[in-house]
């Protein structure tokens, strides 16, 4: 009686019978229960037979599982007790009023969570509705990603934005923002909006102990993230950095857009194949180092017939000026590189493009260089944005902000235990 009771994976239960059509696995259990007290007033009950109750179970190889619980009804025999009669709960089976036992909801979230199936998918397998496997993930999903443990403290954190929903004529585009611990790459939350007010009003949520503990929050040149942070109150003595990634690539964006302006005013259209700069657009945007020799013969020719005013060669000065500066062994050498950057861009004869950048690298000089005093970068939490992005996919768009949260931190909001490999390969015996 254990042992059948163990091979069904629940205490108290003994398995009457097991039965496989090929299609389906059916196994029948009741509990082993003889001696049961009265909820109400504790006196002995008296049992009144049993009903069979039919739930899903979760998949044992390539058979589904239905579970047939013969459940007992017990009957209180004091007359004066309030309660008359009722049925045996056990919730390490399932819960009341549950067509899937509490393994086969645990079995849903974690193929859920790890992004390998979605609840449509689960529900057409088990031949059962949506909304039943949404709720039983929710609650398992909520029991974890409520738990107090999940949150540590968290000393550098970064915060990134992705579209949730795109623009469309009734709304605007709607974005969240996650917080990522860039120690572990965690998801530690998600907030509907990118503004300061949204920021803000998240940071008034957490607890002030877990506030105190922040030391370094990497962000991407946002101005909502910044003035949030600065402006909140609740934060002490906190670095701000700005990842440089997203600096290299509003360099980037202004060497592209000093090409394709004097590709209109040269050519008087937009680029095409053939065309000198447009040819060598990927080779413009390479870092200096990577570029072979045939690439810069083929830079040289592309600038000499189709900038005839060095704009392209200017910003492409700039952009290599903006990539110096993380290039830098310390901070002392990285601001010597922002300001001949800067110097470059301020230049009397400079475009729109590199007044613009000088403008962004003012703005945002210290938060630069703070990069190489705490070596923090939004890197992990880009890592995290694809997450949320196969996370979206899965689910083909969301709109209930809520299930999408539940959603994201079931993926990458709590740490995951890696499993051991073990080898079953054997050791070739010696002959002697």
């Amino acid at each position: 009686m254990e042992g059948s009771a163990l091979w069904f994976g629940a205490r108290g239960f003994e398995v009457l019978d097991a039965r496989d059509d090929g299609v389906e696995l059916m196994v029948e259990v009741e509990t082993t229960a003889t001696v049961v007290g009265c909820p109400g007033c504790g006196t002995r009950a008296v049992s009144k037979g049993r009903r069979w109750v039919t739930l899903r179970d979760a998949p044992s190889a390539d058979r589904q599982v239905i579970v047939r619980w013969r459940k007992r009804l017990w009957r209180c025999p004091d007359p004066d007790c309030d309660v008359a009669t009722w049925t045996e709960r056990v919730d390490e089976l399932a819960a009341p009023r549950r067509v899937l036992t509490a393994r086969a909801a645990r079995w849903a979230m974690a193929r859920v969570a790890a992004i390998e199936g979605t609840p449509a998918s689960i529900a057409r397998a088990f031949g059962i509705a949506w909304s039943t496997v949404w709720a039983a993930v929710r609650a398992a999903g909520a029991a974890v990603i409520d738990d107090d443990e999940r949150v540590g403290q968290a000393a550098m954190v970064g915060f990134d934005e992705t579209v949730m929903q795109p623009a469309h004529r009734q709304r605007r585009r709607r974005f969240v923002t996650a917080v990522v611990d860039v120690a572990t790459s965690q998801i530690l939350d998600v907030f509907e909006g990118r503004d300061a007010v949204d920021l803000r009003r998240w940071l008034t949520d957490m607890p002030p102990a877990w506030r105190d503990a922040l030391q370094v929050i990497s962000v991407d040149p946002h101005e909502g993230y910044r003035s949030a942070v600065v402006g909140s109150g609740l934060l002490g003595d906190v670095t701000i950095v700005v990842d440089p990634f997203h600096i290299c690539r509003l360099a980037n964006m202004a060497l592209t857009r000093a090409r394709q302006r004097v590709q209109r005013e040269t050519l008087e259209h937009r680029g095409w194949k053939g065309d000198p700069l447009y040819d060598v657009r990927k080779l413009l945007l390479m870092g200096a180092e990577r570029v072979d020799e045939a690439g810069w013969q083929r830079i040289h020719a592309a600038l000499r017939d189709g900038d005839p005013d060095g704009i392209v060669r200017d910003t492409w000065v700039a952009k290599e000026l903006v990539r110096d500066v993380y290039l830098a062994a310390d901070v002392t050498d990285a601001e010597r590189a922002l300001d001949a950057a800067l110097e470059w861009c301020d230049h009397q004869d400079s475009g729109p493009e590199l007044r613009r950048l000088a403008k962004t690298l003012r703005r945002w000089r210290e938060q630069i260089l703070a990069h190489h005093t705490t070596g923090a970068s939004n890197g992990r939490a880009e890592a995290a944005n694809l997450l949320i992005k196969q996370v979206k996919r899965s689910g083909r768009g969301f709109r209930n902000f809520d299930n999408y949260r539940l959603r994201i931190l079931l993926a990458g909001g709590h740490p995951r235990d890696n499993q051991p490999v073990t080898s079953t390969r054997l050791r070739p015996r010696s002959v002697a």
